[in-house]
């Protein structure tokens, strides 16, 4: 497919760079969307409320909610159900990292306790806009940036990687590839995944 055919596709949230680049601006209206996993389940995540800065946003199992920053659409922090704000040490905190452009990289830091360990330890996170590149989904076909995340337990030096093709269309990704690998073994919530169903209000 040719830059010019995504220029059209993109035209209204990116902004033109020297050299044929293009680089996407988040811009979100209160959404849901349901994908089904490789093992079978579904789940559905929702924006229930929307802040000056903030998208708050339900996953579908998690009794949590996600509270997005708008500029970046990193998470800020968790809303507990009583209430309580907490900060987030999800993997997957920083997986969009606005704006986004071909070739862009970033990275993050958590510490946690591995599946199934006992002791707390520091996760390197590296993320990286490989392409741009159109995914056929359950939910129809959609042009996407095509990323690639992996995972580094700091302690060990084990890794794993998951790519993951977001939208702009539906404004989340569609589709997730996971390693087949002994890094992913324990994290049974993670799998391949793809959009079934989505809604924009």
């Amino acid at each position: 497919m040719l830059l010019s055919d995504w220029r059209c596709f993109f035209d209204k949230t990116i902004i033109a760079l020297s050299g044929g680049h293009f680089e996407y601006f988040f811009t979100f209206s209160q959404n849901n969307y349901t994908c089904l996993g490789a093992r079978g389940v579904t789940w559905t995540n929702e924006v229930v409320d929307t802040k000056e800065d903030l998208f708050i946003v339900k996953m579908g199992g998690i009794p949590d909610l996600y509270c997005y920053d708008k500029k970046t659409m990193n998470v800020k922090f968790l809303i507990e159900e009583s209430g309580r704000r907490i900060k987030s040490q999800s993997p997957f905190r920083k997986n969009l990292n606005f704006p986004i452009m071909v070739g862009k990289k970033w990275t993050d830091m958590t510490t946690t306790k591995p599946a199934g360990g006992t002791t707390e330890v520091n996760y390197l996170h590296e993320f990286k806009v490989e392409g741009l590149e159109e995914v056929t989904t359950q939910a129809g076909a959609f042009k996407t940036y095509k990323i690639y995340y992996k995972q580094k337990n700091m302690a060990t030096g084990n890794d794993g990687w998951v790519r993951y093709w977001y939208s702009p269309e539906v404004k989340a990704w569609i589709k997730m590839e996971v390693e087949k690998s002994a890094f992913w073994a324990r994290v049974t919530w993670l799998q391949d995944a793809e959009l079934i169903s989505y809604e924009l209000k």
